[in-house]
């Protein structure tokens, strides 16, 4: 059981992209906005591959990355990973739910709809749902910061859809962007839920970034416009931080952006 009231952090698909991004970020901040060290449950599907890279991260100021394996569509999985952090930590201050998938390649649209909405939105909610009674436990030795980030995009937003001037504009990936919708409807019905128990929910937005993701080249799409993951992460750690905290009812972004629903 940890003793010094570390800030602790989990995220879903924390092994590479974005994800591993967030962390790497979070970690070279140096210690979270309290002054305290951040203690990160990184999940990865693949328990080994997230011990793997645990172990190559550069922590210091007593930061530390423990692996654990946590696939968000199997409610084993999910709770195996819940009771994990509670023997080892009782408790949960920031969840940052980054895990989802885009699968261009699936021709049939309805096989892709459900593929895509079972990962995106029931796997964030069965996360969220299971890590509940952990992130509403608030420490007897200090009061920490519970914050719920959902990472979704842009091209969810319904009004920009209808926006000519959107970069995505004339992107079609309807399944993905339906999915991304109705994430931001979670976390709205999330961010009503907890209101009353000081939980922070929000919607956070990475732009598109130079990963792996959708099985793109990271070299290509840099070379097409997109972002250093590092920007998205930084992104990510302000809201951590609670610099965005004043901006609600959005889609919050890189560079101070933000997005109507």
């Amino acid at each position: 059981m940890l003793t010094q009231p570390a800030m602790l952090t989990s995220i879903t698909g924390g092994n590479r992209g974005i994800g591993l991004q967030i962390i790497k970020t979070l970690l070279e901040s140096g210690t979270s906005s309290d002054g305290t060290p951040y203690r990160i449950y990184l999940g990865s599907r693949d328990l080994q591959a997230g011990k793997d890279v645990a172990a190559g991260l550069a922590t210091a100021h007593g930061n530390t990355v423990s692996a654990i394996q946590l696939d968000i569509t199997s409610p084993e999985s999910v709770n195996a990973a819940v009771a994990t952090v509670k023997a080892d930590s009782a408790r949960l201050d920031v969840l940052i739910n980054n895990a989802g998938v885009n699968y261009p390649n699936i021709e049939d649209e309805a096989t892709k709809m459900r593929t895509l909405y079972d990962i995106n939105v029931i796997g964030t909610w069965r996360v969220t749902d299971a890590f509940k009674a952990l992130l509403l436990t608030q420490p007897a030795e200090a009061k920490k910061e519970k914050r719920i980030i959902h990472v979704t995009s842009s091209m969810g937003s319904i009004a920009s859809r209808f926006n000519p001037e959107f970069e995505f504009y004339h992107q079609p990936y309807t399944a993905y962007r339906c999915t991304k919708a109705a994430l931001g409807m979670l976390t709205a019905c999330h961010a009503y839920e907890l209101k009353d128990d000081d939980v922070k929910v929000h919607a956070l937005d990475p732009a598109w970034a130079a990963t792996e993701f959708g099985g793109g080249d990271p070299a290509v799409t840099r070379e097409l416009g997109a972002v250093d993951p590092k920007v998205s992460g930084h992104a990510c750690r302000y809201i951590v931080e609670g610099k965005r905290d004043h901006e609600s009812n959005v889609m919050v972004s890189i560079h101070g952006q933000t997005y109507p629903w």
